[in-house]
């Protein structure tokens, strides 16, 4: 009898270990709007516990074909930063052969659907929680990233920080300030798009306005600091074709984190 007492002890602090090393799992919170007579659903993953300090908020875009629920599910963002609001919204039917989910690319088409949806959605989570703004950022991958392009455009001033990943922009130009980016592209990429992600680069790095000397970053990429009046530009390609990084949740975390001020010292 005692080596049985002994074994289900053993299991139950097996157990409790386990749940203690656990990660916090997130709350999900789904939410439906109607703008302009259609129907938006955006999924929301929300920490487990919530208090009183600013959280940090990141709304991230699936590219095209995708939708909202498979993309969080392959991504996972919200498990690997549980201490952040993390917001899938779904895209509508674009015009493509055949129809498939995606986001607006310019200002005027579609009715700019989506960024009144980017609009309603930051509207309603800064209702319902605690948002830090220095803390809000917006993330894309393919089409996606081409719609955060046009968020760097169009709702500049909502947004602390950018990244883009696997989207071309080599003709981006905005008269909006420069904002911190983070720019990622996969070496498998179809060869013919390798000219314009450079091109890319280097429209970036002269909106951003960057210092010329760039130092190496997390393994991965390059950083430019910022110039006069300029913001951080940080850019490198991984080694995968057209997909999420497998290091990219590290990489943003990572930068979005550097961007923040060291707090001031009480001494």
């Amino acid at each position: 009898m005692n080596r049985y007492r002994h074994v289900a002890l053993r299991i139950l602090i097996a157990a409790l270990v386990w749940l203690l090393a656990a990660p916090v799992m997130a709350k999900r919170l789904n939410l439906a709007f109607e703008i302009d007579g259609m129907q938006r659903r955006v999924l929301v993953m929300t920490p487990k516990k919530i208090g009183t300090d600013p959280l940090p908020l990141i709304i991230v875009f699936h590219g095209r074909g995708d939708d909202s629920e498979k993309f969080a599910s392959a991504v996972k963002l919200h498990r690997d930063w549980p201490e952040a609001i993390v917001v899938y919204p779904r895209g509508e039917y674009i015009d493509t052969q055949p129809p498939m989910r995606g986001w607006q690319y310019r200002r005027g088409t579609y009715g700019d659907r989506d960024l009144k949806l980017t609009d309603r959605v930051l509207a309603e989570l800064n209702g319902r929680y605690a948002i830090d703004p220095q803390q809000t950022y917006a993330a894309g991958f393919s089409n996606g990233g081409h719609f955060v392009f046009l968020l760097m455009a169009e709702r500049n001033q909502h947004f602390a920080a950018f990244v883009a990943i696997g989207a071309l922009q080599p003709n981006y130009r905005s008269t909006a300030p420069p904002r911190p980016m983070l720019y990622l592209f996969g070496r498998g990429e179809n060869p013919e798009y390798h000219g314009d992600w450079t091109a890319t680069v280097k429209t970036l790095i002269a909106h951003n306005r960057v210092v010329d000397t760039a130092r190496d970053y997390l393994g991965c990429c390059r950083w430019h600091a910022a110039g006069p009046e300029g913001a951080v530009f940080v850019y490198g390609a991984y080694n995968a074709g057209h997909i999420w990084p497998h290091e990219g949740n590290e990489w943003i975390q990572s930068f979005l984190h550097d961007l923040r001020p060291a707090p001031l010292s009480t001494e």
